[in-house]
């Protein structure tokens, strides 16, 4: 009888030895994952970026913002150019051809003045320029920037008036005799129209990723900013 009570005591001690293991086993089981939710310091950083995208596809003609500049929600980080198709002009029953020829003079006009406006918005922002990076008030890299936009606002307004020329000879041809026709209207030339992508929160601009003259598509990323604590 004294050895089955000596073995008794034996099997009940080794139990609660392995009832101790697997209870430690199971803390530090739960201590792991407790561990492992380190994740929560990774996404609270994420929450603290703030990406800039491209509102339309187009080309980049300004980059406003530079790195390490303190903006404000809602500040111009960059511009881009886009060209936009005016509307195709609906045929008219009995529309002349003259009349045709007209409205696309009359809109290649429009266009040459357009094109004008930005030529001497970009001048004057190199005249401003200028005596500022003479003085290290302003970086080079934005004068040079600005001087691009400038020839670009030039080349614009120079097709602006090769498509007035032609759109002249066009009118010309139109109103010589037995030419008073109807017919399909050419459509109107492409416009530039300026976009401008902006910041959604206040921060510090911490890298801009795109060039003046590049071209971006719709929602791509064009600036990362820092948001301010």
């Amino acid at each position: 009888m004294k050895g089955d009570a000596h073995l008794s005591s034996i099997f009940t001690s080794e139990r609660r030895r392995v009832l101790r293991v697997a209870a430690c086993a199971a803390l530090l089981a739960v201590a792991s994952a407790c561990g492992s939710g380190g994740g929560g310091a990774d996404d609270s950083a994420a929450r603290g970026v703030i990406v800039v995208n491209a509102p339309a596809a187009g080309e980049v003609r300004r980059v406003i913002a530079r790195e390490g500049m303190i903006v404000n929600e809602g500040a111009p980080i960059v511009e881009i150019a886009v060209l936009t198709e005016g509307p195709r002009p609906t045929p008219t029953p009995g529309e002349s051809a003259e009349s045709r020829a007209a409205g696309t003079y009359r809109a290649a006009d429009a266009e040459i003045e357009a094109a004008r406006a930005e030529v001497v918005r970009h001048d004057a922002e190199v005249r401003r320029l200028t005596p500022l990076v003479a003085s290290g008030e302003a970086p080079q890299a934005q004068l040079d920037a600005e001087r691009a936009l400038y020839e670009r606002a030039q080349q614009r307004l120079q097709q602006a008036q090769d498509a007035k020329q032609r759109a002249e000879g066009d009118l010309r041809v139109a109103r010589q005799p037995g030419r008073n026709q109807t017919g399909t209207a050419a459509p109107p030339p492409p416009r530039e129209q300026l976009v401008t992508a902006v910041a959604s929160s206040a921060g510090t601009v911490s890298v801009v990723s795109v060039r003046v003259g590049e071209r971006v598509k719709a929602g791509q990323a064009l600036a990362t900013l820092r948001a301010n604590d």
